[in-house]
């Protein structure tokens, strides 16, 4: 790893690239681990640590085989650790390779006759291949060494229950619960021991109620089926209603009612497809933006939580290796709350980080992205704050940005919680006021699209063209400043006839120019983009073209935002038209025109 000019940056040395890479995978930044355990391997081929931890980046995301090779690499040299055999067992296992698994979790016990996770493991391949009696011997040992931890006596009663031994098994559940309530695995497990011995209703409580705290549980589906049909057996009663065969069908029959205006028939269907197939990520992540989109915050977030679980988000999530904050009072601890999603969420959730501080009594460390970081910086609220992608310093537990809602309960009557939070750089705004001082007032911003990877983009976004019931108003004395940025911004389309604007776009290095201007600006006429929830959060005055079929931040039937004080919202009257709305806007800008 080294480098031969003298001048540069130090190279690192295999152990300092170790080091750096478990801190970036600790914090949830395997992009910035990765590179770090490649070099090493390229100095030292086949360097355990190295290979462990891309295993463990592979597994997360779900590259099982690539995984199991990296661990087999690790664990080939004398110097691996028993974790290392450890985890290829539990990856061997996941795979159905039982006898590598058992062989990979022998080795990790003998190497570490206390790991307790080798012993764990150990137990669960054995319970998997039937040697149920050498399983119950193995998780005895866990629930000694980790007399504390539910997931230990939740796995010993799950082998008295595969023995038959329903009473012992719940007396373990029972054991596990009290450690944990919600612990939703036991429960589900709990209710298949209460209906084996016929008690059917306390056996759909529980299962429903592992449902409740973890929609994705697994197999709490099926076995919340059979128990259903078990007591509808023993009373002789109708069975269940069906379960919904389709529930992609059933999301896609939302989305159309959703798009044209029907929210209140789509919410129905969403919920029934979350109830008949708790499992369903997509399902339950549409149904969350349907929930608050109608300011039913409380049950909003709680689904909100699933959007990393779908099978297109998921590569997307990032694993952090320590639990997440819930809400709770945690003094003395460090919290490190990570941004995520686009520029607009980010300037939209940092009013909470405040609140979060206050609520846990913890340090607050903030990590944002780059572009945002001067912004956010100023927001204060915070104890540190870090760019995106270099290592936190030790933390306790951690924070999506767009986790905090759920974890503060956050209610619609509770907004805006902030105003105006972000604050723009006072220099660059005294640029742009010697940029524009030749400019007459009133100066109106216009941002007419948004990004266009956007999965909504052709629904929120216009074309220059478009904005031509605003021309008028230019003629009324009125100076339009595009923003617009992008391909939208393209110089060779200009404006529509007797419309003049003075297009600045180009000149916006970042957010902190756009920041600056907008503060500059009368009022911002924008689409659903990053510079509305900037402008918003600035508390300058901005003005929201919304589709039909709004975002759910915007929620219904309102001109007002909860979110910004200073917003006002012009919403299509119909799918598509653009025209009442511009027509609308250009009333609105007439009465700010020189008289």
């Amino acid at each position: 790893m080294g480098n031969n000019n003298s001048s540069a940056t130090p190279a690192l040395t295999v152990s300092t690239a170790l080091s750096q890479a478990y801190a970036h995978w600790n914090a949830g930044q395997a992009a910035q681990a990765e590179p770090l355990c490649l070099a090493v391997l390229e100095a030292v081929p086949d360097q355990p640590d190295a290979r462990h931890l891309l295993g463990l980046m592979a597994h997360a995301y779900g590259h099982q085989d690539m995984a199991i090779a990296h661990l087999r690499a690790a664990c080939a040299s004398p110097l691996a650790p028993a974790m290392y055999h450890s985890n290829l067992a539990e990856m061997c296992r996941q795979k159905g390779w039982l006898a590598d698994a058992e062989s990979a979790a022998r080795r990790a016990v003998a190497l570490d006759p206390q790991l307790a996770a080798g012993w764990s493991n150990l137990g669960i391949i054995l319970q998997e291949a039937g040697q149920l009696a050498a399983s119950l011997e193995c998780l005895q040992r866990v629930a000694v060494l980790l007399p504390d931890r539910p997931e230990a006596h939740n796995n010993l009663g799950n082998t008295c229950l595969l023995l038959g031994d329903n009473a012992q098994a719940l007396l373990h559940y029972d054991r596990a619960l009290a450690l944990n309530p919600d612990h939703a695995q036991t429960l589900g497990n709990q209710a298949l021991a209460l209906s084996n011995q016929g008690r059917h209703d306390e056996a759909l409580r529980a299962i429903r109620r592992a449902i409740d705290i973890d929609p994705l549980t697994p197999l709490a589906q099926q076995n919340l089926a059979r128990i259903e049909q078990a007591r509808a057996i023993q009373d002789a009663a109708a069975a269940p209603q069906p379960i919904v065969a389709d529930s992609y069908a059933a999301s896609v029959q939302a989305h159309a009612l959703r798009a044209n205006g029907r929210v209140d028939e789509a919410r129905k269907i969403l919920e029934r497809a979350v109830r008949d197939v708790p499992g369903d990520a997509s399902a339950r992540f549409d149904l969350a933006e349907l929930l608050l989109l109608q300011g039913d915050f409380d049950a909003g977030w709680r689904e909100y939580r699933f959007r990393y679980r779908m099978a297109h988000t998921a590569m997307r999530a990032r694993h952090v290796q320590q639990p997440r904050w819930e809400g709770q009072p945690i003094a003395g601890q460090t919290l490190l709350i990570h941004d995520e999603q686009g520029y607009g969420d980010t300037f939209q959730f940092l009013r909470l980080v405040a609140w979060a501080r206050e609520r846990s009594g913890a340090r607050v460390i903030l990590e944002v992205n780059d572009d945002c970081h001067a912004l956010a910086e100023r927001s204060g609220g915070f104890d540190q704050i870090i760019r995106a992608g270099t290592i936190p310093p030790p933390f306790d537990v951690h924070c999506e940005l767009m986790s905090l809602p759920l974890a503060l309960g956050l209610r619609l009557g509770d907004l805006p919680v902030r105003t105006s939070y972000l604050h723009a750089d006072p220099q660059r705004v005294e640029q742009w006021r010697k940029r524009l001082a030749d400019v007459p007032r009133p100066w109106v911003g216009l941002v007419w699209a948004g990004r266009p990877t956007h999965p909504n983009d052709a629904q929120r976004s216009l074309a220059l063209a478009d904005l031509a019931p605003l021309a008028p108003v230019a003629k009324a004395g009125v100076s339009f400043i595009g923003l617009q940025k992008g391909a939208a911004a393209d110089p060779a389309t200009p404006p529509p006839a007797g419309m003049a604007m003075l297009s600045l776009g180009d000149d916006l290095r970042d957010f902190d120019d756009t920041a600056a201007l907008i503060t500059l600006l009368d009022v911002l006429v924008t689409v659903d983009s990053s510079p509305a929830h900037l402008a918003g959060a600035l508390g300058c005055p901005v003005w929201v073209l919304l589709p039909f079929a709004p975002d759910w931040r915007w929620l219904l039937g309102r001109s007002d935002s909860p979110w910004y004080p200073s917003m006002r919202l012009f919403r299509q009257p119909a799918p598509g038209q653009w025209g009442p709305v511009l027509t609308e806007v250009a009333a609105a800008l007439s009465a700010r025109a020189p008289q």
